[in-house]
């Protein structure tokens, strides 16, 4: 990839009196000087974000309609009639589905799943699953991670006279009047929980569909099975799995729901997931957002990307410890399979939109939507190309391929926060068949000829300026390397886990004198640095092609400097660095050092 994406470095500069919140709150001040560049203010703001405990989660019941779903879910147990759990195929919609499933049956519950097919079905509730419930003597749909978008299935399903339950977290579709407003299409279920369904006072609008579940379950089992909800508390790590892994806000309850989650997750019972911790060699210690995002979520995903998301809800069903192994060890295999194909996908996303023009003679870089055809890729990885090349070129980005139906694409969009991709695909709705997601994320059907049309339409309707298309990185503060000592660097950890809303601090040092460089890995996708800062030194390491970087030191000091760094000679070279402190284990002796983030 030859592009260059355009950053802007911007130091966050909050007044606030650090001192004296470090003082009431046993913090540094650069920690209080953090916690006030994430908006985080008053006494009870920091205390929730530094202490918070489950009994600062919000009151499940504010969720519109939860109280109801549980009861008619108890009435149907009773009553002995068959309830299935439709899920989804991602690791929200897996996990929410053992959410259910795990704590109704345990209830005497006479409860199965099903989960959609990625290729066949697409996302969530559709009419094939409806008639298959049908066959099968199903009298109850329950959905989760799915549903509020699913009409024409909810009507299908009320025709054949089944009851439908939907949970969900998704933006439900509307029209747009007029003047502006939006009239909402809701299903006509019996019942609907969803925290963003027009009317719901339920405070925290960044639930992950496990999330929902985890609620609703929560209200059940208080009202029916045991008031101390010791099954809703045992599976209050997979709702963590699932927040983290659908890259929800970590702000307010979220942050409180995986922080506890995390923390149970090493010491689980489940077989299936102490067997794909074993597998991925993250068993036996503390884990943190990276260990779920990259690590274990994405092997729960790979089922229902290449084959299909049932093998993950098996493993997590999965009591016989030998069988877990194989479950995992399997789904850790197609998670390899899964990287390189997305890889080779991103690759040639990169190739068509700095070198390619579309139909009409326009070049897919001019645009500040990326809409991206990739014949041929498989369309389970679309989404995470999408993310991958949003990521490259700051843009919002839909990566689409072929279907089973020669005429059809479907694809997967991911977005920038400047861009609300649920909004702008519903103003040009026209054009699909099937569309649905939220600010962040979205998939769409379409036929192959309305390609060019999407492309054009989509990008002549954002207000997406130059400006939005800039990377801001948001430095925290300047800090020199003299204050990067280890008590420091653990007293970080208080302000974990990291993620959306909530990202790692971020420092700033320049005029670094670079003594020395070296390439790690076989792969050449690590540099190492020794760096100097007012007599300071202090190692550092950035990941990232080698090549890249090297070209970088070519094109800022001459091939002479290159030369030099490469045996530590003395040299003029000096960067300015962003960066997160870091301890560096190895053979148990501890090193203080920093990553680099981005450089100049």
């Amino acid at each position: 990839m030859s592009y260059v994406q355009p950053e802007k470095w911007v130091e966050i500069r909050k007044g606030g009196d650090f001192a004296s919140i470090g003082e009431r709150f046993a913090i540094s001040p650069v920690i209080a000087r953090i916690l006030r560049n994430r908006d985080i203010t008053s006494d009870e703001e920091i205390r929730r974000f530094l202490h918070g405990s489950l009994q600062d989660l919000d009151d499940p019941t504010l969720l519109s309609s939860a109280a109801d779903a549980v009861s008619l879910l108890h009435e149907k147990i009773l009553s002995g009639a068959r309830i299935r759990i439709i899920g989804d195929y991602d690791v929200d919609g897996i996990c929410s589905t053992y959410i259910l499933y795990d704590t109704l049956i345990r209830d005497g519950a006479l409860i199965d799943y099903d989960i959609p097919d990625r290729i066949r079905d697409g996302f969530g509730l559709n009419v094939r699953l409806i008639e298959q419930a049908a066959q099968d003597g199903i009298d109850t749909i329950l959905t989760c991670d799915n549903g509020i978008a699913a009409a024409d299935a909810v009507s299908k399903a009320r025709e054949l006279g089944m009851t439908v339950i939907l949970t969900d977290h998704h933006e439900p579709n509307y029209s747009e009047e007029e003047d502006g407003s939006r009239h909402w299409l809701l299903p006509d279920a019996d019942v609907i929980v969803d925290p963003k369904k027009p009317g719901c006072g339920y405070p925290n609008k960044d639930l992950c569909g496990a999330g929902v579940a985890w609620k609703l379950m929560q209200i059940y089992e208080s009202m029916f099975m045991d008031k101390d909800c010791p099954v809703t508390m045992q599976n209050l790590p997979f709702a963590a799995i699932a927040t983290v892994t659908d890259v929800m806000k970590l702000t307010g309850e979220n942050r409180i729901l995986v922080r506890k989650g995390l923390s149970m997750l090493p010491d689980t019972t489940n077989a299936g997931i102490r067997a794909l911790l074993l597998e991925t060699g993250i068993s036996g210690r503390s884990l943190n957002c990276y260990d779920i995002g990259f690590i274990l979520g994405p092997c729960l995903n790979a089922g229902g990307r290449l084959d299909s998301a049932m093998r993950s809800v098996a493993l997590l069903t999965e009591k016989d410890p030998v069988k877990a192994m194989h479950l995992a060890s399997e789904l850790a295999d197609l998670n390899l399979e899964r990287k390189n194909m997305t890889e080779d996908g991103r690759r040639e996303a990169a190739r068509l939109i700095e070198s390619a023009s579309s139909e009409e003679g326009h070049f897919l870089l001019e645009d500040k939507i990326l809409i991206v055809y990739l014949p041929g890729i498989h369309e389970s990885v679309a989404g995470i190309i999408a993310s991958r090349v949003k990521d490259d070129y700051s843009r919002p980005t839909v990566i689409l391929t072929d279907s089973e139906d020669p005429d059809i694409l479907k694809g997967s969009g991911r977005s920038i926060e400047a861009y609300n991709m649920f909004e702008g695909l519903t103003r040009v709705s026209d054009l699909f068949i099937r569309f649905g997601g939220h600010a962040m994320a979205a998939g769409v059907t379409l036929r192959k000829e309305r390609l060019e049309e999407f492309r054009r339409r989509i990008n002549e309707n954002c207000m997406l300026s130059d400006q939005d298309l800039v990377r801001k990185v948001r430095i925290d503060m300047r800090l020199p390397l003299s204050c990067i000592t280890e008590d420091f660097t653990d007293s970080l950890r208080v302000l974990e886990p990291y993620g959306p809303g909530n990202p790692a601090p971020l420092f700033a040092q320049s005029n670094l004198k670079v003594l020395r460089i070296r390439v790690l890995g076989e792969k050449r996708n690590a540099v190492k640095f020794l760096l100097e800062d007012n007599g300071v030194r202090m190692e550092a390491i950035w990941f990232g092609n080698a090549d890249d970087m090297e070209d970088f030191i070519r094109r800022k000091g001459g091939e002479e400097t290159m030369a030099r760094l490469k045996i530590g000679a003395e040299n003029d070279l000096r960067l300015a660095v962003t960066y997160h402190p870091d301890i560096n284990e190895f053979r148990g002796i501890r090193t203080v050092q920093i990553r680099i983030a981005n450089f100049s």
